[in-house]
């Protein structure tokens, strides 16, 4: 290809600059980055790390290019992943968050599965915060839920609902209805009434028509999700969305995103007020403000992911986990609160 002087597949991401260096010469560089598959993200100054614990997707959805992208599915080792959380643990690290392209089929090939994975890393770890990134919501089972009884998972999940009828999740191939995601909304909320859930959701898919779409709107409504990230339909060559009869209106997706926008913000609003009066714990993290009295407003995030704010005297906040009471909903979709307790 001109003017492209390597391509290198994705399996081999984790080897990209060593590969770059013996490739095309260049000089090698000193660095402190331990260059391998564990080596996790940090994030916000160090509170919390994404460890990546799984590759790859079985899954064909037809609007998504990303199966043919990563290829074929791999997992990582759990006594891999305990070793790397133990470090980040002697780091100081608070908080991991487990990532993957399909996080939910984790232990493929490995004789094991997701739930396998976090009751060790409950066992032989001790790290303060446990968090699961997004999650295909058919790979749920009963027991799954009986994680969170433990207080160092945190409620809040990512469950990619997609859309809010059944006829058009058909069109889009997920294996997912949305009565059995209801139920696995309100297994979710027997756990914590506070549980956080967040979706997708793709608006003008091919085909959606205005019955489909309101719907959807109504169903998504009764979910009451705590955020949701709204994409405006785009065909990706090589998918069979792509050639699916159809296609809706830039002006229609445009008119449907705003709607579901303005949906999505009162959804968002009701939770917050939720909260209010209540206790919990926060995580705080580097990024603070500096007041004109000389008081200091610090933010982080409750167990649930909901972004609180602290004015206080105190300079020593970063990175403690702290006792705080919710005491307003800000409009900038932030509570705020006073500190009731010592460092956790």
């Amino acid at each position: 290809i001109e003017g492209v002087d390597l391509v290198i597949p994705n399996s081999d991401k984790p080897r990209l600059v060593s590969i770059i260096h013996q490739q095309l010469n260049l000089p090698e560089a000193e660095s402190s980055l331990i260059e391998n598959d564990s080596s996790p993200l940090l994030f916000s100054g160090r509170q919390r790390a994404f460890i990546k614990v799984q590759d790859g997707c079985r899954y064909r959805c037809t609007y998504c290019i990303v199966t043919l992208a990563r290829g074929e599915e791999s997992s990582r080792s759990i006594n891999d992943i305990i070793d790397e959380i133990n470090i980040l643990s002697s780091q100081n690290i608070k908080e991991v968050v487990l990532t993957g392209v399909h996080l939910g089929g984790y232990g493929a090939g490995l004789n094991s599965n997701l739930a396998a994975l976090v009751k060790e890393v409950l066992k032989s770890t001790d790290m303060q915060r446990i968090r699961m990134g997004s999650l295909e919501p058919w790979e749920l089972h009963d027991d799954f839920w009986h994680l969170f009884e433990d207080n160092r998972v945190m409620p809040h999940l990512h469950l990619p609902l997609q859309s809010g009828a059944n006829s058009v999740l058909r069109r889009m191939a997920r294996r997912c209805k949305t009565e059995d995601f209801a139920q696995l909304l309100k297994q979710a909320r027997d756990v914590n009434p506070l549980f956080n859930i967040t979706t997708d959701i793709i608006v003008g898919f091919p085909g959606e028509t205005d019955k489909e779409w309101q719907q959807g709107l109504s169903f998504i409504e009764q979910c009451n999700f705590g955020h949701i990230h709204i994409f405006a339909f785009s065909p990706r060559e090589g998918t069979k969305a792509a050639i699916l009869p159809d296609p809706i209106s830039r002006d229609i997706k445009r008119q449907r995103s705003e709607e579901l926008h303005q949906l999505a913000a009162r959804m968002k609003r009701r939770n917050l007020e939720k909260m209010l009066e209540q206790q919990t714990t926060v995580l705080f993290e580097g990024n603070q403000q500096l007041n004109p009295d000389a008081s200091i407003t610090w933010s982080g995030y409750t167990p649930n992911f909901q972004r609180v704010k602290v004015t206080t005297q105190r300079n020593d906040l970063c990175n403690q986990v702290l006792g705080v009471k919710l005491e307003q909903s800000l409009f900038n979709d932030e509570l705020s609160g006073q500190l009731i307790g010592k460092s956790i």
